[in-house]
């Protein structure tokens, strides 16, 4: 891994779905690393701190925590717990101090929007 910057943390919890769900790391345009088999949104926010120490990876002075506005999820039995797992990762980045936003939907952000 040449970059030893970290940009973001992208959650892939789909709502419809139950965990275990995958956050991926951006550490640069083209590279990512992916943190498998994440339980909740706390112990995945240990295991991103836990393997940045493990690779010597530094957070940007910008890392954000970023949760997709799931399209296919809206207008459906799923919409109020996308916005309750949106709710829960922002809360997170609040009390790190780090940055929340969401990608896709009408956002107009995707990963790279996060990555220099």
């Amino acid at each position: 891994m040449e970059n030893k910057t970290v940009y973001y943390a992208l959650f892939n919890a789909h709502p419809s779905t139950r965990p275990p769900f995958t956050v991926e790391l951006g550490t640069g345009k083209n590279s990512v690393h992916n943190l498998e088999n994440c339980q909740d949104i706390p112990e995945s926010i240990t295991r991103i701190l836990s393997f940045c120490k493990e690779k010597s990876l530094v957070l940007s002075p910008d890392f954000a925590l970023l949760y997709p506005i799931y399209m296919d999820a809206m207008d459906t039995e799923f919409e109020g717990t996308m916005h309750q797992i949106a709710w829960l990762i922002k809360d997170e980045a609040d009390a790190k101090k780090w940055k929340f936003d969401r990608i896709g939907g009408y956002t107009g952000n995707t990963t790279s929007s996060f990555v220099p």
